[in-house]
């Protein structure tokens, strides 16, 4: 039997991007249902850096100032080789804030905290959705179905949405692994972000609060049994600097995932939408995944607050022209980077940090992270 939801829009994902556009659904007096996959949340994952436009985004929920009770803002930026130690420091002005180091579990905390326990069904997703000219039927996975006049797929990487609702897409895993964890640690790292780099590696650095967390990539050439520890050991051995350190140091169990991205050709039906990583995943060592999810949230809500809640495909389609080229920038960017930061060449490896250590290469590099550009 199919009945229609208490609740116009269905959110199917209860991550960053999802409960952001609860937040901001919630301001417009509406009350989304959000079903989350996962039965309870997770405590684990990455560490997370929120650049200026997330940051927005934040104050404007009246998130930011919680946010940053959970948050570190650096001195500076290091960059280190583990062939000749540091290459070069930014140091960031004190009244300056480019950039939030936080754990991904006190950011969605943050978030989910404005957010009704009854508007989130826990151990939930959709199991067919099917999309109609005037409502979307929603079958779940316990049997009910209900209908909705709109659906935001929220839900990630492996978004069921997408698979759903969409035809032209493609997930590409790449030969990257990495690995995040975070803990209490005495080792003095100093007030710095710190990104040290390896032969096809990096391993980056930051301390918040008591924690000092710390993410270390690398590229294989065979996926190891997760959580790969000991694979963790011997990369963190051969970046050197205080990671083998920060690593003897605890015993927890990595956070450890593949680093893949994800295209889609369009990003919405006339009643179905995606946002963040399952619209447009980019490789994490872009840094800018967080922050593309919630201004998708912001922009998503500011489009269906002035479009009409019957025919809400307009605001769809303007939602995607106005959130594309940033995707598509970050996703050249990443690229890009990738290829610079993962080179396995001794030669090349010495050019690329000579480039670092004697121009201003990374400092504008910075600049163009933290405006936006």
């Amino acid at each position: 039997m199919t009945h229609t939801s208490e609740s116009e829009v269905l959110i199917v994902g209860g991550g960053l991007a999802g409960l952001t556009v609860a937040n901001y659904l919630a301001r417009q007096g509406r009350e989304p249902l959000i079903v989350e996959q996962a039965t309870d949340w997770r405590e684990s994952g990455y560490g997370i850096g929120l650049w200026e436009a997330g940051l927005a985004v934040l104050d404007d929920l009246g998130r930011l100032e919680t946010v940053r009770e959970h948050a570190a803002a650096p001195d500076g930026f290091e960059i280190r080789s583990s062939l000749g130690g540091l290459l070069t420091r930014t140091r960031i002005a004190p009244e300056q804030t480019l950039l939030l180091a936080i754990y991904r579990g006190d950011l969605h905390a943050a978030l989910r905290d404005e957010v009704p326990d009854d508007w989130i069904r826990m151990g939930t997703s959709p199991e067919r959705i099917d999309e109609r000219s005037d409502e979307v039927v929603v079958t779940f996975d316990d049997g009910t179905k209900e209908t909705f006049g709109l659906v935001v797929g929220a839900d990630g990487v492996h978004s069921t949405v997408r698979e759903q609702c969409f035809t032209r897409w493609t997930v590409s895993e790449h030969d990257t692994y990495i690995w995040s964890l975070w803990a209490s640690q005495d080792v003095d790292v100093g007030s710095d972000m710190v990104s040290v780099w390896g032969p096809g590696s990096e391993g980056f650095v930051a301390r918040v609060g008591d924690r000092i967390g710390f993410n270390l990539a690398a590229q294989l050439d065979a996926p190891p049994e997760p959580p790969a520890r000991e694979r963790l050991r011997e990369q963190a051995e051969t970046i050197g600097w205080k990671v083998p350190e920060l690593l003897a140091g605890t015993e927890d169990e990595p956070f450890f995932d593949r680093v893949r991205d994800v295209t889609c050709e369009t990003w919405h039906t006339d009643r179905v939408v995606l946002l963040g990583d399952a619209a447009h995943a980019v490789h994490p060592i872009s840094g800018m995944g967080a922050s593309l999810a919630l201004q998708d949230a912001r922009v998503l809500a500011q489009e269906l607050a002035t479009g009409s809640p019957e025919r809400p495909s307009e605001a769809l389609a303007q939602f995607e022209q106005r959130r594309r080229d940033a995707a598509t920038r970050v996703r050249r960017e990443a690229r890009f980077e990738s290829a610079v930061m993962f080179l396995e060449s001794e030669h090349f490896r010495r050019l690329r940090d000579a480039a670092v250590e004697h121009t201003p290469l990374f400092g504008w590099f910075l600049e163009r992270r933290a405006s936006g550009q």
